[in-house]
């Protein structure tokens, strides 16, 4: 690696590239935490997507521990480069230790990326049981974001050839090896945003035949988009790492990386907090139903509220004081649990 691209602007320090990326842990861990947590509280279990997220997790923290080591080599690497520090014996160990941890980086960025789309697939995966169309479509997204991440490794393979020159600084700065890098940059790119993009088609091509109204359309179309803030992220990346003729600064690399990837575990668990909501928006339903109920059976004597044939409750009729009358509807089987064990004293 004799000569660094810059991306621009003023380069991070050490102790920033550090600050950022254990700030960007925190935030990811903290919605997780709240991803299980609502979970637990919505649902009494966990499912396989959130074992893929805790997965995902488990690969960000794996991810940043690794940079935390790689940092320091990473930046005497890149001041040699630049002619600030002077070529030593000590620090061809320190360039050795770098690039096998950076080798090593990347693939579990990518992993980690890809983990995340696994738990968006298995997701939908489940909405999708016993619906052949729709696993049609399924199948073709899940084969194509598993060929892309190969085509990650086949890339970065390529990118030094034979592949041990991979770990000896300055062995692969041919114009060839160079191309290879900057485009394996690209391809994971491009693989990445593209499959977001049909993973998040997915959803709003079933969005359109529910039958539900304008409101609850827009909620679940909003939670099948929320790839969206995943891909400007990704998008940021390229742009802002900059290819040039030469390699990719790895510091911004670094930096821009370790957003990325907690951007992506972030992401993965925004569609829970709607659970959260909807269910306590069901609560409140049913404790105005109740309440509703306990109303009617006081001031109407003999005009109870009655249920249907076969004790279903889902639509009774009730009449209050003033006259006026309503249909109510429960189309919850917990709303009609609780109607029918709630207590009405006579």
């Amino acid at each position: 690696m004799a000569v660094v691209s810059d991306a621009g602007g003023l380069t991070p320090s050490s102790l920033e590239i550090q600050t950022v990326i254990w700030l960007v842990i925190a935030i990811a861990l903290l919605f997780t935490c709240f991803r299980f947590v609502i979970r637990l509280y919505a649902l009494r279990k966990l499912l396989a997507d959130d074992v893929a997220v805790a997965a995902a997790l488990v690969l960000l923290l794996s991810l940043a521990i690794m940079y935390h080591y790689a940092i320091p080599p990473m930046f005497a690497v890149v001041q040699v480069a630049e002619g600030e520090k002077a070529f030593t014996a000590s620090f061809q160990d320190q360039a050795a230790v770098y690039l096998r941890l950076q080798f090593a980086i990347i693939v579990l960025f990518w992993t980690t990326i890809w983990v995340v789309k696994t738990s968006f697939l298995i997701f939908y995966r489940t909405v999708f049981a016993g619906l052949p169309e729709h696993m049609l479509g399924w199948r073709l997204v899940a084969g194509f974001t598993a060929l892309t991440y190969l085509l990650c490794w086949a890339f970065q393979l390529a990118s030094c050839v034979p592949v041990p020159d991979y770990f000896i600084l300055g062995a692969c700065e041919t114009p060839r090896d160079i191309h290879y890098s900057n485009a394996c940059l690209y391809v994971a790119a491009m693989g990445d945003i593209v499959s977001d993009l049909m993973i998040m088609a997915l959803g709003l091509r079933l969005l359109k035949k529910l039958q539900i109204s304008r409101k609850e359309k827009a909620a679940l179309g909003a939670i099948f988009s929320v790839g969206l803030i995943k891909i400007v992220f990704a998008v940021v990346r390229v742009v802002r790492i900059g290819v040039s003729a030469t390699h990719v600064n790895p510091i911004w690399l670094a930096l821009w990386s370790m957003i990325e990837a907690s951007v992506a575990v972030v992401v993965a668990c925004l569609p829970s907090f709607k659970v959260l909501f909807a269910h306590g928006r069901r609560r409140s339903e049913i404790r105005q139903a109740v309440t509703l109920k306990k109303f009617h059976a006081r001031s109407n004597t003999g005009n109870a509220v009655q249920p249907l044939e076969g004790g279903d409750m889902s639509s009774a009729t009730t009449q209050s004081r003033s006259g006026h009358t309503g249909n109510f509807y429960w189309h919850d089987v917990e709303l009609d649990e609780e109607l029918r064990l709630s207590d009405v004293p006579n």
